[in-house]
């Protein structure tokens, strides 16, 4: 392998992998920041060649790139950059194994590993990103009933509007699974998908992340499409407290 050929792979990859954490992280830097870090990254390549601690070299090398290109701020957001780098190198470096078993040692072999390398590593940026976003409005619900209580999986969806007409409750949706026979009011609802009657109980009280809701109405529903592990789609007034 050439050490020219050798040093500007590397340092293409590190690259790849510097716009990957960036994208992840929405950290603001420039094009010049991931050139340098980029050149560092595959500095830190060619130092691999020699009788040198490699383990050393690559925690050195992740440390100062991270640096130069997102700057310092303080040791959280610092170690924050370096654990997202670290995890991207993963991914990425599992792909070039794969390829590194599939294809010969050539130019059309660094060319492939370059571009599929970096589209992989945009989804999978993209990906996690979707992942976080959507992790993040996840919240333990307790609906507190006359007789008893249930424990579910809710979402904060910014689109439930649904309030009561009578004294405008917010309305949280539940899986109809869960239907009580406990006494019920029908409240009409009108949206874009259409109009109707939702069936709503009013409960003592729930709890959502530690916040007790008294004024709010359970509605239980089937026409939802619940997604993976929900059963409630909660109201954003709720998250507001009593």
């Amino acid at each position: 392998m050439y050490i020219d050929l050798f040093f500007l792979f590397n340092m293409v990859i590190d690259g790849i992998i510097i716009m990957g954490v960036s994208y992840i992280l929405k950290r603001r830097t420039n094009t010049i920041r991931i050139i340098l870090s980029s050149l560092i990254g595959g500095i830190s390549s060619l130092l691999l060649l020699f009788n040198i601690d490699k383990i050393a070299i690559e925690i050195f090398s992740i440390i100062v790139m991270c640096i130069v290109c997102f700057g310092y701020k303080n040791i959280k957001y610092t170690i924050k950059n370096i654990f997202y780098m670290y995890i991207v190198s993963v991914i990425l470096g599992g792909l070039l194994y794969l390829f590194n078993i599939k294809i010969d040692n050539s130019i059309i072999y660094y060319l492939v590993i370059i571009v599929i390398g970096g589209e992989v590593t945009i989804l999978y940026c993209k990906e996690m990103s979707k992942l976080k976003n959507n992790y993040n409005n996840y919240y333990q619900v307790d609906i507190y009933f006359d007789k008893d209580n249930i424990s579910l999986m809710g979402f904060l969806d910014t689109g439930n509007n649904l309030y009561d007409i009578y004294k405008h409750r917010p309305i949280i949706i539940v899986n109809k699974k869960y239907e009580r026979d406990d006494r019920f009011l029908l409240v009409p609802y009108n949206t874009v998908s259409g109009d109707g009657l939702l069936k709503c109980v009013k409960p003592k009280y729930i709890v959502v992340d530690n916040n007790v809701v008294r004024n709010v109405l359970v509605a239980f529903s089937d026409n939802i499409r619940f997604i993976d592990g929900v059963d409630v789609i909660l109201h954003k007034d709720v998250m507001k407290g009593e």
